[in-house]
C-alpha cells in the first residue's frame, strides 16, 4: 500500500503528445521515467471534455449529469463528497498546487492548504503566482498583450525568463511542498495550467520544436456538414470573449502548426517541473513509497476536423495520457483496456487506506494494476452541457440535445471522419449504443436521488420500527 499520494494533471494535454504515446521527438524524460517505471494505460476517456466539469468530477468521482456541474460555470453543492475532504478529515496532511478552477476561486476545496496559481487568461485573480510575480516587480499581463498573439491566434511567447512562467512556479512550488511535507502521509494534487491555450512558451524555449516533424491536423472543415450543428461556429465566439478575442475558426495550417510547436514547448516545460518533484521525492526516500497518477483534465483539437480547443468528443478532446507508477504498480507494462477517468478514484481511496464512499461511480482500477491484461469495463461515458457520449473498444457514439448524433466505427475510422448515424447498415449498432447512452443517465438516478434525499420525521421513523417488532413478533407465533 502506498503511504502517500501524488496526482499530476496537466490542462488540455491530448493523449498523443508523449514518446510513450508515439511522439517520438518530444523531449520529456522525467515523464518518460514515469512511463519506463509504471504502467502505461492506452485509452483513457475523461468524463467531460470541458475544464471544470472534468474536476468537479474527478473531485466527486461522479459524471458532471449527477452532481449538475456540466458548465465552467457551475460548481459542486457542499453536500457533495470529495476525497480532499475526506482525507483531510481522516488525518491526511493534503494539499493543491496550482489551477484548480473551483467556485471561489480561492476556496479550499476540502483540501488543508492551497498554493493557488489559476488560470493564464484569469489575470484579474490576485493569486500567488501573481504575488509571485510582483515580489519580482513584474505583473500577469493579459495573454493578448505578449507578442505575437493575435498574429498566431493565440500562440504568443512569454518574454520574460521561463521560472516565471506560470506553469513553471507549480512545479517549483510542488517540488517545495514535497521538500517540506514528505516526513508525513500525504495526498497532494499538482495541477499544471499548461498545455492549455494561449500556447505561450518562455521565450528560450520557443523554437524547440520549429524544426520537429509536427503531426498535421487530421480531417477538415468540410467534414463538419455532416456533424452536429453544434460544431460548425468553429469557436467564432471566442472573438467575442475577453479573455480570447481571437477568431480561430480563420487559422491556416501554418496557425495549426504554430499552436502545436508551442504546445509541445509547453508540454516540455511542464515535464521539467515534474522532473523536480520526482527530485524532490527521491531527496526525501519517499519515491517508492508514492503512488503517482499523471493525467490530463481533457486534451486539445490542435485544428483536428477544422476545430479549436475542447468541448465535444473526438479522441483529440477527451483521450488521455495515463501513467501510474509507485507500490502495487507493474513496471514497465502498457494496459491497452478502456478506462475513465472517474475510475481513478476509487484507487485513490484504496492507495491511501480509507474506504470508499458508495458516492463513487468509477470502477476499481486495482485488479489492471495487478493484470493489466483484464477488463474492468466494456464501455465509457463523457458528457457536456446538452450533449453525452458512449465509447465502447469498436464504436464512439454521441448524442446532442437538438436530436442530432454522431457514430463512428474506431477500427475502420480511427480519425473520426465519416459519421455514421442514419446509415441502415449501422442502425442496430446506433440503437444499442444509444441504449448505453439512456441506462447511463438513468443509472445516475440513484446518485442524484443521494444527493437530495432527506432523514423520515422522527415519528415516522418509530412508527416503521414498532410496525417492524409486531411483524417479527407474529412471525414468531
Amino acid at each position: 500500500m502506498a503511504t502517500n499520494l501524488l496526482f499530476i494533471t496537466t490542462d488540455q494535454q491530448r493523449w498523443d503528445s508523449l514518446p510513450c504515446y508515439g511522439l517520438r521527438f518530444m523531449r520529456t524524460p522525467a515523464l518518460d521515467r514515469l512511463a519506463s517505471e509504471g504502467l502505461v494505460f492506452e485509452t483513457c476517456i475523461v468524463p467531460a471534455p470541458l475544464c471544470v466539469p472534468c474536476r468537479a468530477a474527478i473531485l466527486s468521482g461522479q459524471y458532471p449529469s449527477t452532481t449538475g456541474v456540466l458548465g465552467n460555470s457551475h460548481w459542486l453543492s457542499g453536500a457533495v463528497p470529495t476525497w480532499p475532504a475526506l482525507f483531510s478529515a481522516a488525518g491526511r496532511r493534503t494539499a493543491a498546487v496550482g489551477k484548480m478552477h473551483f467556485n471561489p476561486w480561492d476556496d479550499l476545496g476540502g483540501f488543508q492548504e492551497r498554493i493557488i496559481a489559476e488560470d493564464k487568461r484569469h489575470t484579474y485573480l490576485p493569486d500567488d503566482h501573481v504575488k509571485f510575480l510582483q515580489a519580482h516587480g513584474l505583473e500577469r499581463p493579459h495573454p493578448t498583450a505578449n507578442p505575437g498573439y493575435f498574429e498566431t491566434l493565440g500562440a504568443p511567447v512569454t518574454p520574460r525568463p521561463k521560472r516565471f512562467h506560470i506553469d513553471a512556479f507549480i512545479g517549483d512550488q510542488a517540488a517545495d511542498w514535497v521538500a517540506r511535507n514528505a516526513r508525513r502521509p500525504f495526498a497532494l494534487w499538482v495541477s499544471f495550467a499548461g498545455p492549455h491555450d494561449p500556447y505561450d512558451p518562455p521565450e528560450e524555449m520557443a523554437g524547440l520544436y520549429d524544426d520537429a516533424p509536427i503531426p498535421a491536423p487530421v480531417g477538415a472543415p468540410e467534414e463538419l456538414i455532416h456533424k452536429p450543428p453544434a460544431q460548425r461556429h468553429r469557436g467564432k465566439n471566442s472573438l467575442h470573449n475577453s479573455m480570447y478575442r481571437i477568431d480561430p475558426s480563420q487559422a491556416t495550417p501554418e496557425h495549426y502548426r504554430r499552436w502545436r510547436a508551442h504546445y509541445y514547448a509547453n508540454i516540455t516545460l511542464i515535464d521539467e517541473g515534474i522532473g523536480k518533484i520526482l527530485a524532490a521525492l527521491e531527496s526525501a526516500r519517499v519515491l517508492d513509497e508514492t503512488l503517482i497518477v499523471f493525467t490530463s483534465d481533457h486534451g486539445d483539437a490542435l485544428g483536428d476536423h477544422g476545430l479549436p480547443y475542447k468541448g465535444f468528443f473526438y479522441d483529440s478532446m477527451v483521450h488521455v495520457p495515463l501513467i501510474l507508477r509507485g507500490p502495487g504498480v507493474p513496471t514497465g507494462q502498457r494496459c491497452a483496456s478502456l478506462v475513465g477517468a472517474l475510475d481513478l478514484i476509487p484507487l485513490f481511496y484504496r492507495a491511501c487506506g480509507l474506504e470508499p464512499p458508495d458516492t463513487l461511480q468509477g470502477e476499481d482500477l486495482s485488479a489492471l494494476l495487478r493484470d493489466p491484461a483484464a477488463s474492468i469495463r466494456q464501455a465509457v461515458f463523457s458528457e457536456n452541457l446538452g450533449r453525452a457520449m458512449v465509447q465502447t473498444d469498436r464504436y464512439k457514439y454521441a448524442h446532442y440535445s437538438d436530436g442530432s448524433a454522431e457514430l463512428y466505427d474506431l477500427r475502420a475510422d480511427p480519425h473520426e471522419i465519416a459519421n455514421l448515424t442514419g446509415d441502415p447498415r449501422h442502425a442496430e449498432t446506433e440503437r444499442h449504443l444509444r441504449g448505453l447512452l439512456l441506462e447511463h443517465g438513468l443509472r445516475n438516478h440513484a446518485f442524484q436521488a443521494q444527493a437530495v434525499s432527506r432523514p423520515q420525521h422522527p415519528l415516522r421513523v418509530a412508527l416503521e420500527e414498532d410496525y417492524r417488532r409486531q411483524r417479527e413478533t407474529a412471525d414468531r407465533e
